[in-house]
């Protein structure tokens, strides 16, 4: 097929949407698919003059207004317009990522969005504060909801990352469950550099990781709390922390290595090295609507600890791969944590069990595949 992908953000490109429009470029085009991508994000002028009529005192929801909001939207629909007319007649089918924009005067050419996310789930954070509609006004709200039902049902269909959002986009938005289908996902890394895991336990000062950029959505400070409490019963435990750009605050056994980035040489051997020295990923987020991080840290054979929410679940086998531990619960976090950096054997034998499951489920290569056979249904000539 010829494909036109359009995002925020350049998909050709590692650092845009945290990697996934890179995989899916990636792996599309191995398929043998003729793909080309478009970046409708808002850049000079286009950019200053949305987040200018979006104004707001409070800079955290001046960024979603400028985001979300109606200026910014019509920006982006443009840019999709121009895109879309550039390769007219050479495209078969649209795939859109997010719904922050309208695919703009395609005419007959139909088009599937790729989503990790909606307005909806994100009202899941609101209450910690952590997500785009804590920033937002009722009727704010309800206009991009407006909109985004309007993008979601005027696709030929929505291909989702986890079965978690699925079930949302049928039963908020009320689509019909036979145009909302789970693809997946996989890893943000090239598999080809990450090592086999350790054929015997780890020795040494014993771990926890944690990656995230987004520190507080992520559940940072409900982790440096719950290592707190770890720390008091194993005095010689480790913290490390990768992906905030400035450093959380610290205390004993913290160490904060920054915001390492995967396509320079010497900070990925920098984050390789972190997870071989772990004994323990541990993502306990206030809000997540998927957290591709945790199948990385699978790859690696770690065993992980995450949020018993969203679609958290459907990566970890709570007691298999590792724990799912309840929202905003720093003694449940501590508890697990501290059981498996006393228990090296147990979770050595759990990062075992999750890298078989992230080989055999989780990979962009079976994505691509499955978004291929539904992106084959929605050209002309198929039966819909």
């Amino acid at each position: 097929m010829n494909l036109l992908l359009i995002t925020e953000g350049d998909a050709e490109r590692w650092d845009s949407w945290s990697g996934i429009g890179k995989s899916v470029v990636d792996h599309l085009r191995g398929a043998g698919h003729d793909l080309v991508t478009a970046d409708v994000d808002l850049y000079g002028a286009s950019r200053w003059l949305a987040a200018a009529r979006m104004f707001s005192p409070n800079r955290k929801r001046w960024g979603v207004r400028y985001h979300l909001g109606d200026p910014g939207y019509r920006a982006r629909s443009r840019r999709a317009a121009k895109a879309i007319a550039a390769q007219r007649g050479r495209v078969d089918c649209i795939i859109q990522i997010g719904a922050t924009f309208d695919p703009s005067g395609r005419g007959d050419i139909p088009y599937v969005l790729f989503c990790d996310s909606n307005i909806q789930t994100s009202l899941e954070g609101t209450k910690y504060g952590v997500s785009d509609t804590a920033w937002l006004r009722q009727p704010e709200f309800d206009a991009i909801r407006r909109r985004e039902t309007q993008v979601y049902r005027k696709a030929c269909a929505v291909l989702t990352i986890s079965d978690y959002l699925r079930r949302s986009f049928i039963e908020s938005f009320d689509l019909p469950e036979e145009r909302v289908c789970t693809v997946g996902a996989g890893p943000n890394l090239d598999l080809s550099r990450v090592p086999e895991p350790r054929a015997t336990p780890r020795e040494g000062v014993p771990t926890v990781l944690f990656v995230g950029k987004q520190f507080e959505r992520k559940g940072g400070p409900l982790l440096l709390e719950a290592f707190r409490r770890v720390r008091a019963r194993r005095p010689d435990a480790r913290l490390v922390i990768v992906g905030p750009p400035t450093p959380p605050p610290s205390g004993p056994g913290v160490e904060w290595l920054g915001n390492l980035d995967k396509n320079k040489p010497e900070e990925w051997s920098r984050m390789a090295e972190a997870y071989r020295e772990a004994d323990v990923f541990c993502l306990p987020s206030l809000f997540e609507p998927f957290g591709i991080v945790i199948l990385e840290a699978m790859f690696f054979g770690l065993p992980c600890v995450g949020t018993c929410a969203w679609a958290i679940p459907e990566m970890i086998v709570d007691g298999e791969t590792g724990y799912t531990v309840p929202r905003d619960d720093a003694a449940a976090l501590a508890d697990r944590l501290g059981g498996l950096l006393a228990d090296r054997p147990r979770a050595h034998r759990m990062g075992l069990a999750g890298r078989r499951r992230a080989e055999q489920r989780f990979s962009w290569a079976a994505v691509a595949a499955r978004m291929s056979e539904r992106l084959q249904q929605c050209l002309p000539s198929s039966p819909r």
